[in-house]
């Protein structure tokens, strides 16, 4: 499946399940999910161990709402119990479907099927590439920064220095090394422009894609056809 399909899909779900106000829309949602996360039957393990951190939460804030409108409403206390058990059900399963998302979904993929896209419309704007750049550059090289930054944290332990513990000391300690740390990446900054523009970067516009991701009249109505079932559910569905 296209990605940008599988985005797409996976936001109007989760949107039509936070639109959802009965009990009997919020049952079939439930239904639904359930038919998702079999789906990934086969990472199901990752996604219990993603899944196990937010379900402590939602107890929480179960009786969170409650709270609220126990004692700034003067609904029933039938309603309360209903409207909160709504709610905390649909935030399970925002959470849930989008846990699974994530483990099918990967940013590459979404990168490359919109540069597919912008490839295909064959327009030269060289404010898209740059946009385009920035973000594959973010998606490429962030995960590198983030292991600089252990490394120099470990280092720093192994020099002996003192690490704060305290929340508060901490963030000031970080705050303080962050612009040596930025220092540290100017000349991998500078190296990079200088690579991007020795390959020829904003000669040719649009610039081609590798591998390209086909975006199909299917998919258009994949698309039609979920956002209409949905809409089709909240309509006709009896209250």
């Amino acid at each position: 499946m296209n990605p940008i399909v599988r985005l797409i899909l996976f936001l109007s779900f989760s949107m039509s399940t936070l639109l959802s106000q009965t009990l009997i829309l919020v049952f079939i949602h439930v239904i639904f999910s359930i038919l998702i996360i079999f789906s990934i039957h086969k990472d199901w393990q990752e996604w219990k161990n993603r899944i196990m951190p937010f379900i402590k939460y939602f107890p929480l804030s179960g009786i969170l709402f409650f709270c609220i409108s126990f004692f700034l409403t003067y609904r029933p206390m039938s309603e309360i119990i209903l409207d909160v058990s709504l709610a905390t059900i649909r935030l399970m399963v925002l959470i849930c479907v989008m846990t699974a998302y994530m483990i099918l979904a990967k940013s590459d993929d979404i990168y490359i099927a919109l540069r597919s896209i912008w490839y295909l419309l064959n327009r030269q704007w060289k404010w898209v590439e740059d946009l385009f750049l920035y973000f594959d550059i973010t998606i490429r090289f962030f995960p590198s920064f983030q292991e600089e930054w252990k490394r120099v944290e470990q280092t720093q332990k192994a020099l002996g220095f003192h690490i704060e513990q305290d929340f508060f000391e901490r963030l000031k300690s970080i705050a303080i090394f962050i612009p040596d740390f930025i220092i540290l990446n100017l000349n991998r900054a500078d190296n990079l422009t200088a690579i991007v523009l020795m390959r020829g970067y904003g000669t040719m516009l649009p610039r081609s894609v590798y591998p390209f991701t086909a975006f199909h009249w299917s998919d258009v109505l994949i698309i039609a056809g979920i956002i209409v079932l949905l809409m089709v559910i909240h309509l006709y569905v009896p209250v």
